[in-house]
């Protein structure tokens, strides 16, 4: 019996070592292939060891995301409870609102430089829709594309 033991944090440690997991997604891949008290006590092995927190991982996640694919806090929100990740920990990580602001600024312009040859309000209604496909607010949306293209979008197009 010891051996399977072994087996489960093994196969925990090297999932682990393939990308940092939630505690939830860790413990619903071992229980596809071990017992509920071998994945039981695999996730306690491995809390011990400070490799499996879900606070951390939910900061790792967010600053990846930040870096690699900017994100509202609307989609982060839902992609951490997803995860299983409580939501305590993931109020205590979701990038404050000048930060959102930047990151759909930054996501706006990036974006502006493929649509040179689009229409003007074809233009505004691509990179609005981007950014709410992405989890940004409406406001932030307005804000930034405002900005971005030098124009009051709620007076100009409504």
């Amino acid at each position: 019996m010891e051996p399977k033991r072994t087996d489960a944090k093994a196969h925990a440690l090297r999932l682990l070592t393939i990308r940092d997991r939630s505690e939830k997604e860790l413990k619903d891949r071992l229980e596809s292939r071990f017992s509920q008290e071998e994945t039981l006590e695999a996730l306690d092995y491995l809390k011990k060891l400070g490799y499996l927190d879900d606070l951390r991982f939910a900061e790792n996640y967010v600053q990846y995301r930040n870096r690699n694919r900017p994100t509202g806090n609307y989609l982060l929100q839902f992609e951490l409870r997803n995860k299983g990740v409580a939501d305590d920990y993931i109020e205590q990580v979701l990038n404050p609102p000048d930060v959102e602001y930047e990151l759909a600024l930054s996501l706006a312009r990036q974006r502006l430089g493929r649509l040179e040859k689009v229409e003007a309000l074809a233009r505004v209604r691509k990179l609005y829709g981007l950014l709410q496909r992405r989890g940004f607010p409406a406001h932030l949306a307005r804000r930034a594309v405002g900005e971005l293209l030098d124009s009051d979008l709620e007076n100009e197009y409504n």
